[in-house]
């Protein structure tokens, strides 16, 4: 060797064993932390990749001073800061290696322990576990998170959270109407459920009228259409609830229970009232059949679950709408036919009038032909 160094010494001075414990502690170390973490991870072959950036590095660097220092310091040539840092990266590369080649594809430290009996599930069952603890612990955070309240709540739907959860879980009338009241002055939510709410929590603190009252004064003032809707549900005259849907309407024409309200079903099926003629019934179903396939066709363009908070606790009202709506066409069908013979019959005698309807009462529409025999024979009477 004509520059007289030793590579042997350079690898392996008189203090070796110490710089290679040190060396192969930090190559364990990033064996086991492979194992606990992910073996894949960047920190865990980050010290490997140090040590072997190291060695590679200062090989040159430490070849050189120890050639410099030979003629004079001779065996403490050998011993410097910068051999000693490529000798520390060096031992932990080969360290890493050997592990490496034990494990086999996993970590030494797993194929070890798992050959001692002293792991008794792989990695991958351990991890299964832990993911199967944090799904659960996700999914009872969201339980419980469902009856908790927002502590400062800004938003409308922060406000209808808390009244929700006082009034339904928590029996707390006094809290939710408290929320209500907060959340219609702050906000104008335009949702079904949450002026649902209001009329509902309301009843125990309002009287009807003054209620009624203070709801289409919230939907005119906020320009809450879902408001004017609910109000008009509770409305006793059917004419002023057919004026707050109209309002509604005109708030917001994209509202389809302002066309047909699946809570009004008693009003729009009870007919005219008991009064009306042929002409007044056959007037009022086809109006509901106007409102039931204008709100299928609103509902066609976009969901109605838009118009409430928690649609989950909602029914499929496009398919009661086409339900209801069958119902609305058959009564429509039935009083054409009753008012249609109404204008034919008009000028003839009893005798012939009630013949005439007793054969429409054969051919279909039987009780509602037998209502207007009952009623013709009282007013003769």
């Amino acid at each position: 060797m004509k520059s007289g160094v030793s590579y042997w010494r350079m690898i392996w001075p008189e203090s070796g064993p110490l710089l290679a414990g040190v060396g192969g502690i930090i190559g364990l170390l990033s064996d086991v932390g492979g194992f606990v973490g992910d073996i894949s991870a960047p920190w865990v072959w980050a010290p490997v990749a140090l040590g072997l950036l190291l060695a590679v590095l200062l090989f040159a660097p430490c070849r050189n001073r120890v050639v410099a220092d030979l003629p004079e310091k001779r065996d403490d040539a050998y011993d410097c800061r910068i051999c000693n840092l490529f000798r520390v990266g060096l031992f932990a590369c080969l360290v890493c290696a050997m592990l490496a080649l034990a494990g086999q594809g996993a970590t030494a430290t797993e194929k070890i322990g798992t050959q001692l009996g002293l792991i008794q599930r792989g990695v991958e069952d351990i991890k299964g576990d832990t993911t199967i603890i944090r799904d659960d612990t996700s999914a009872m955070r969201e339980i419980m998170s469902g009856s908790e309240l927002v502590k400062k709540p800004n938003t409308a739907a922060e406000r209808f959270h808390n009244a929700w959860v006082l009034n339904m879980q928590r029996g707390d009338n006094a809290g939710a109407w408290e929320q209500l009241q907060a959340l219609y002055r702050e906000h104008a939510p335009n949702k079904l459920d949450a002026a649902e709410l209001y009329r509902n929590v309301g009843k125990a603190f309002l009287g009807r009228d003054q209620l009624l009252a203070n709801m289409v004064e919230i939907g005119r003032r906020k320009r809450d259409a879902a408001m004017l809707v609910i109000a008009a549900r509770n409305e006793a005259d059917p004419d002023a609830a057919q004026a707050l849907r109209n309002e509604a309407r005109a708030i917001d024409p994209d509202l389809p229970f302002a066309y047909w309200d699946v809570g009004d079903y008693s009003r729009q099926f009870g007919g005219a009232g008991a009064t009306g003629n042929a002409e007044q019934q056959l007037a009022h179903y086809r109006a509901v059949v106007a409102g039931h396939e204008q709100f299928l066709e609103i509902a066609a363009r976009g969901p109605v679950a838009r118009y409430f908070y928690r649609p989950q606790y909602q029914a499929d009202y496009d398919d009661l709408a086409r339900s209801q709506l069958q119902n609305a066409r058959s009564m429509v069908e039935s009083w054409e036919k009753m008012a249609g013979y109404q204008r034919a019959s008009r000028g003839q005698s009893y005798e012939e009038t009630t013949r005439r309807m007793q054969a429409l009462a054969d051919g279909g529409a039987a009780d509602l032909v037998r209502r207007q025999m009952q009623e013709r024979k009282k007013r003769r009477e």
